[in-house]
């Protein structure tokens, strides 16, 4: 399906991918302030603190996800009705991101709520209902559409976990252009144009897999030097910190009052945060001299860091009790207050980039002879994505300023007592 062939009601003209094309159920939706707060969202949370020109908003991002989505569509072969619903799929999941949207994430999956949960609430609760029912589409069809997946060609695409990921693909290209790296080299056209869905199952053509190692390498450059950047991760530690202390009294949750998140931003935040005064309760006094440090870009230092391979030290650290048990023993063994400790592992949500976040198995690649198709498991040819699947993880130990020589011998010693091996 040529791109011309959809109906458009205006153009807008992004840095990254030019004149984007929007539908009028698209404007309709854009239009509507719970769109409009976007504007006023950065994303991700703390990279512009290290990155000065990365100071974009979730607004582009929704626009340029949007048009990824259906230049991928349309090369899976995707009929008219299908790129519609995937690129309104893709614009609601956009929607449901909060104030500081990496590490809100993390915040609200940890307490049982996900991105997907989030946007199922907008499709069925606020003003974007009104016009879905107007659409071809049913609430309860979108709904499905948002949970399940996408309907391409008898196959179910899951546009969070898909790994040829139209959103990756725009934030690998958005922030390493705003960040003024060029980390993210990748033809992604040609990338898109080399998958296809193949026996109801997605897949990659073998004879380009060299587009595929280059779209694997520019998302693993950018963990490495924008996304898991030992100050970017300082940052948003302490945003997801001061979440941590004071979340439900800086705003409700979407479940209790979708209203009002819908209508928070960075702005929200700064304001609520600031505003705190002596009457208020000590989470938000202390939520806001953490928010204070970090305006100042005062913030917590990198104490010590290693490579951890043991998997049930990882998997402990993947879990928030597990986690602030070791920076509670951190902290006993200096003396000091747990909160003065903070420990980062990379396979967490607030980090908008690790690799394996978007699973490999989920892609096959191919090659079609006489005999038909024949596949293989990405890792099988991939020496990139077999080094995904590395159980090596950097751990970092941060603390406030300070405390850095009382911290560091504890941290030291309890990572030093970890097997590595």
């Amino acid at each position: 399906m040529p791109l011309k062939d959809l109906p458009i009601a205006l153009e807008m003209k992004d840095p990254i991918h030019g004149y984007i094309s929007v539908t009028e159920i698209e404007r309709d939706i854009i239009d509507l302030r719970l769109s409009q707060r976007l504007r006023y969202i950065r994303s991700p949370a703390g990279v512009n603190l290290v990155f000065p020109g990365a100071d974009t908003s979730l607004m582009g991002r929704l626009l340029g996800v949007s048009f990824v989505t259906e230049i991928f569509l349309e090369n899976l072969g995707a009929n008219m009705e299908e790129v519609i619903e995937s690129r309104l799929a893709a614009m609601i999941l956009m929607l449901a991101y909060g104030p500081w949207p990496n590490v809100m994430e993390e915040y609200f999956t940890v307490r049982g709520m996900s991105r997907k949960n989030i946007a199922q609430l907008i499709i069925k609760n606020s003003p974007v209902t009104d016009i879905i029912r107007d659409s071809s589409l049913s609430v309860n069809e979108a709904t499905e559409m948002i949970e399940k997946g996408v309907k391409v060609k008898g196959l179910t695409l899951d546009l969070v976990r898909t790994p040829i990921n139209p959103e990756l693909v725009d934030n690998l290209e958005r922030d390493s252009y705003f960040a003024g790296v060029e980390y993210a080299q990748l033809e992604f056209r040609k990338l898109f144009s080399s998958t296809r869905i193949a026996k109801n199952r997605m897949a990659f053509d073998r004879s380009a897999i060299f587009t595929l190692d280059s779209y694997l390498s520019a998302a693993a450059n950018m963990f490495d030097a924008v996304y898991y950047h030992k100050t970017v991760r300082a940052a948003e530690l302490m945003l997801l910190r001061i979440l941590d202390e004071a979340g439900s009294n800086i705003m409700p949750s979407p479940e209790a009052n979708l209203d009002e998140y819908l209508i928070t931003d960075d702005i929200t935040f700064h304001d609520t945060l600031l505003q705190a005064g002596p009457g208020d309760s000590e989470e938000m006094k202390n939520a806001k001299s953490l928010f204070e440090d970090y305006r100042k870009r005062y913030l917590i230092k990198t104490v010590t860091s290693r490579g951890i391979a043991n998997e049930s030290f990882l998997k402990k650290l993947s879990t928030p009790d597990g986690l602030y048990s070791v920076e509670r023993e951190i902290a006993e063994e200096a003396d000091i207050d747990p909160n003065n400790v903070w420990v980062d592992y990379p396979d967490r949500l607030s980090v908008s980039y690790f690799p394996g976040k978007h699973p490999l198995d989920q892609l096959a690649l191919y090659e079609r002879g006489s005999r038909g198709y024949e596949f293989w498991r990405v890792e099988e040819i991939s020496g990139i994505a077999r080094s995904f699947g590395r159980k090596l993880k950097t751990i970092r130990v941060y603390t406030t300023r300070g405390y850095r020589s009382k911290v560091r011998r504890p941290a030291e010693k309890l990572l030093e007592s970890i097997d590595t091996v």
